[in-house]
């Protein structure tokens, strides 16, 4: 079993952390170029970390940036705020690493959104693609397809179209369901809708998802709160589950315990 680490080094919390993982390193075991240099080493490049499982200390912005660079499974220990994609916290940095070893843990694997613009695929997500007004407080009218068929004008500064994994995130925050992460479904919930009509829609990753903006307004693209692109509104967007997964290292399988703990309770 061999160890990366990863820390987001602007969180004071999570250099704090790189101290104590570095103490609990093997040889064998990696630590991330940037994340090292907290211990004035060299480190490794993330993209040639060749690890079996990397710990990802931080909070869900890292978890999020750290799965767009890379395919590895991660388990998340909060250094951060909310802390949803994370399996624990700090206190149990030392727990986590020797249950890791003893290989008392599962894999989960999580749809990742796919998407197109114009026929140029960008960066998967693990939480949602949100396509949104580049004018705050200008509404936009976005006409959508679901597999060719008309599913309507939507009127509103923008559509979020979430994984299961988003849907605790910008989605529920918009009005959108929480989803059970082993439904394999997508979600498109309209960002401040104008009207009354205008609802979430749940539909299979298996189909095509295709967004373009009505007049050529402009608007932008953001994948996860990571990656941005400026729309023109003369794009079309096609959205889709993709072929790839996230992989999430949990040491207890409770979808709603965490529900009710980092959203609720």
């Amino acid at each position: 079993m061999r160890l990366g680490v990863l820390a987001n080094t602007e969180l004071p919390q999570a250099r704090q952390l790189v101290h104590e993982a570095s103490r609990l390193l093997l040889p064998g075991d990696q630590m991330e170029q940037k994340t090292a240099s907290v211990l004035g080493k060299k480190g490794v490049k993330l993209q040639q970390m060749d690890v079996d499982i990397l710990i990802v200390i931080g909070g869900d912005g890292t978890m999020l940036k750290t799965f767009m660079s890379c395919d590895l499974p991660l388990i998340g220990v909060n250094a951060g705020n909310v802390g949803f994609l994370t399996e624990t916290d700090g206190r149990r940095l030392k727990e986590v690493v020797h249950r890791l070893r003893k290989g008392r843990y599962v894999v989960e694997e999580a749809l990742k959104l796919r998407t197109e613009v114009n026929g140029r695929r960008v960066a998967d997500a693990v939480n949602e693609a949100v396509i949104h007004s580049a004018d705050i407080g200008k509404v936009r009218h976005f006409i959508i397809s679901v597999d060719g068929k008309n599913a309507g004008l939507v009127r509103a500064d923008g559509i979020i179209v979430s994984t299961p994994t988003g849907s605790t995130s910008y989605s529920l925050a918009a009005g959108g369901p929480i989803v059970d992460p082993s439904a394999q479904v997508l979600v498109l919930t309209p960002i401040a809708p104008y009207g009354i009509s205008s609802r979430p829609i749940v539909c299979s990753p298996d189909v095509e998802v295709r967004i373009s903006i009505e007049g050529e307004r402009k608007c932008k693209l953001v994948i996860d709160g990571q990656y941005s692109s400026d729309l023109s509104g003369k794009e079309e967007i096609i959205l889709s589950g993709s072929e790839n997964r996230a992989k999430f290292v949990r040491l207890r399988r409770n979808f709603y315990e965490r529900v009710h703990s980092k959203l609720i309770g």
